[in-house]
């Protein structure tokens, strides 16, 4: 048999209960967070640092994209010219060797060979 034990009840008390007049007449809650003049301003400087930051990044990556890659034009290779003739004649100053590479990557030639008539991508200094 289980056994069974009696609690006393305890009294409830009632909620005060406000009257309609003073609710409507008690003020909406203030938030506790009050900004002076300089942390207003702090704050305002702090939500326009992202905008600066994007804005030199893509300055930044403007300035790069136009100093990228050789300024290039496009040539005909005359009869009788070789690659090394093409490379002499484009870059007199500088090593055949290098400005023939430099077309051959161009072009994405395997070998020296050119046609007569060929119109090869060359590099301008």
């Amino acid at each position: 048999m289980a056994l069974v034990t009696a609690t006393a009840a305890l009294p409830v008390q009632r909620a005060a209960v406000r009257s309609i007049t003073s609710a409507k007449s008690a003020r909406p809650a203030q938030s506790g967070v009050k900004l002076t003049v300089r942390g207003r301003r702090v704050v305002a400087l702090l939500a326009l640092l992202p905008i600066f930051v994007a804005f030199l990044l893509i300055g930044t990556r403007a300035a790069q994209a136009d100093a990228t890659g050789p300024t290039t034009a496009v040539v005909k290779v005359e009869a009788g010219q070789s690659l090394w003739d093409v490379a002499v004649a484009v870059a007199p100053n500088e090593d055949p060797r290098s400005t023939i590479w430099t077309i051959k990557a161009l072009n994405g030639l395997e070998t020296s060979e050119v046609q007569a008539g060929q119109g090869l991508i060359v590099p301008i200094n």
